[in-house]
């Protein structure tokens, strides 16, 4: 039985936690103390109840309540002899939990970060400025291997968490930091059960995982481009209501957000096409239709849902009452800084030009009162400042 522990108590946190038990690992789930704590009701009861409609190709399902092993605020009680470390958490915290992460790793393990959003990189530069040689395999994905919402949490009436899994994604893109480790690792994931019915596709470098996130193309165009929508909604006469949540998949996409997501995706690919890379292929008719590519995910590569005609909101995601989609979400505020910002610092090496994720940049500063090109990610976060595009690229590859 494989030893399993999950770094993050959000959705993602959750959602793998659950998953991994129900299919019979052994699993611990860390969270901290100092972010937002979502594990006071389950300290002693350890529940988490999995559920939803879990839309797949395969028609795979993995319902229940799992009793994991341990919830814990100890990281070194969660990490210490631990087969596989799954990582889901917000961007802006991997520099400190890596920080603390890093000299607490044993050789043999590997790492798993759900979505990778260049994590990879930021914890093989800590290791290296620690000086730590540990040989772990680190991983970075896509996307996380669900869509989840945790719906209940902090319930001391029931002790139990509750977690909803909409769709379950039949393959998912991931690379190793280096590529080279990807062989060994595909090998060894066959332990973590939340990979059971989701095929692996190895992307080229942890840069093509980084620009394949389908969470920056999607959520920044519709988001920015809808942004007085979300902030009247429910507020003002006739522009939505209290009884339901904005939502960008049933409201906030359109022929004219999908032409600009579209737009976005082609200066990834620039990006992309420039250092040699691969990315995560988008047709531009897929981006035509209401569910995008989340459609693809739950229903297979042609499914198309026509603008004409509404999302059924029966079968999305749910939302726990009372809550209301904000310009605070994190689909500016962690996909701006990290994504487009990211994006920009690969594209200037090599003079690619980026006009529209720099749009959604100005844009998204302007809306937020802030400068993310000042608290983004950039080449020095990810430790190759001083490297060539080519040097770079090597890194990745071989680790050399």
């Amino acid at each position: 039985m494989a030893i399993i522990t999950v770094i993050g108590a959000g959705n993602g946190g959750h959602a793998l936690a659950a998953d991994c038990k129900l299919g019979g690992a052994e699993v611990r789930m860390y969270e901290f103390t100092r972010f937002n704590n979502k594990v006071k009701g389950i300290l002693d009861s350890r529940c988490i109840r999995f559920e939803g409609i879990e839309m797949n190709h395969e028609n795979f399902k993995r319902n229940g309540t799992a009793v994991i092993d341990m919830v814990t605020y100890d990281m070194k009680e969660a990490v210490q002899g631990a087969d596989h470390i799954l990582i889901s958490v917000q961007a802006q915290g991997f520099e400190d939990i890596f920080e603390e992460l890093a000299p607490l790793l044993e050789d043999g393990q590997t790492v798993s970060i759900f979505p990778d959003n260049f994590g990879s990189l930021i914890l093989r530069r800590i290791m290296q400025e620690k000086g730590l040689n540990t040989q772990v395999i680190i991983a970075g994905y896509s996307s996380l291997v669900y869509g989840a919402r945790v719906t209940d949490f902090n319930n001391m009436e029931t002790n139990t968490d509750v977690v909803n899994v909409m769709y379950r994604e039949n393959e998912i893109r991931v690379d190793t930091l280096p590529s080279s480790d990807f062989d060994a690792y595909h090998s060894a994931s066959k332990e973590i059960p939340a990979l059971d019915a989701t095929a692996l596709v190895q992307g080229d470098t942890v840069l093509d995982i980084g620009l394949s996130n389908v969470n920056v193309l999607l959520h920044v165009p519709a988001v920015v481009l809808n942004a007085g929508t979300i902030e009247n909604w429910g507020i003002i006469p006739d522009v939505g209501n209290t009884g339901a949540i904005y939502d960008i998949y049933a409201h906030g996409v359109s022929p004219s957000v999908g032409r600009v997501q579209y737009a976005f995706y082609q200066e990834q690919v620039a990006i992309a096409k420039a250092f040699g890379v691969g990315i995560c292929p988008v047709e531009e008719d897929v981006l035509q239709s209401r569910m995008g590519l989340i459609g693809q995910m739950m229903f297979g590569e042609d499914f198309r849902l026509p603008f004409s005609e509404p999302l059924d909101q029966t079968t999305w995601l749910p939302a726990p009452k009372g809550t209301r989609f904000t310009m605070d979400s994190r689909y500016i505020t962690e996909d701006v800084p990290v994504g487009c910002i990211a994006a920009i610092s690969f594209a200037d090496v090599l003079q690619v030009k980026t006009p529209v994720i720099r749009a959604m940049t100005d844009l998204s500063n302007i809306m937020k009162q802030t400068d993310y090109y000042d608290t983004g990610f950039n080449l020095e976060t990810f430790g190759l400042e001083k490297m060539t595009a080519e040097e770079m690229v090597a890194v990745m590859r071989t680790g050399n």
